[in-house]
């Protein structure tokens, strides 16, 4: 189905680079608007890509992510 022409020819199939995985085909958004580009950009993150960030963001401090990442209690890559 993601080979169809009809369908690469609409744009609903995307390439996108992923960091581990390559090259990934994907389905693009299925509604389009005159004025907004809704083209999808970037792959999701990583499990726990962002997970330092959020925690720093809800008051941690460094010490205390470090140490959650030491026990096991915060994944982050």
């Amino acid at each position: 189905v993601l080979a169809d022409p009809q369908i690469v020819a609409r744009g609903m199939v995307v390439e996108q680079q992923h960091p581990r995985f390559g090259t990934l085909r994907l389905p693009n958004l299925p509604f389009r608007f005159s004025d907004c580009d809704t083209t999808i950009r970037e792959v999701g993150p990583d499990l726990g890509q962002h997970n330092a960030e959020v925690a720093k963001s809800l008051g941690f401090k460094p010490a205390e992510i470090d140490a959650m990442q030491t026990d096991g209690v915060l994944f982050s890559k």
